[in-house]
């Protein structure tokens, strides 16, 4: 039960901190002013376009879940990264399984990764970054 109960408590949570583009450009109107007319469509869409303040992006997408730092000779850029986490493997691969195991009943057979952890992958469903605080380029996973 508690294999079921934390994950869903922290989905739970994750959805509650989520906030709509709407949401947030009602707790800021005053980055949302300062956005040029198409800026400011995009944001209402949840949508990040070419050429837009850290500001407008946030109000779009909310906060990064992680900022990393990529440095060329061409100078330094910021990236923000909101990611998703995908759950596979353990016990949750294999739902079905005899209801009381015993090890000498040969109709029970838990599977390869029955006792193992479930993995949880994390990967970046949208990448933006910045340079002089601009977005340059946008990267989404397809």
């Amino acid at each position: 039960m508690k294999r079921l109960l934390i994950p869903a408590l922290l989905t739970l949570a994750a959805l509650a901190g989520c906030a709509t583009p709407e949401a947030r450009i009602k707790d800021n109107p005053g980055a949302y002013s300062n956005l040029t007319p198409e800026q400011q469509e995009l944001v209402k869409k949840g949508q990040v376009g070419l050429g837009m303040p850290e500001a407008a992006v946030q109000l779009a997408l909310g906060k990064p879940d992680r900022i990393t730092e990529h440095t060329d000779a061409s100078g330094q850029q910021n990236i923000w990264h909101y990611t998703q986490v995908q759950t596979a493997g353990g016990a949750a691969a294999y739902p079905y399984f005899y209801p009381y195991p015993s090890f000498y009943d040969p109709l029970f057979y838990p599977g390869p990764s029955f006792y193992a952890a479930p993995v949880q992958t994390e990967t970046d469903r949208i990448r933006v970054i910045f340079k002089d605080g601009v977005v340059t380029a946008i990267e989404r996973e397809l």
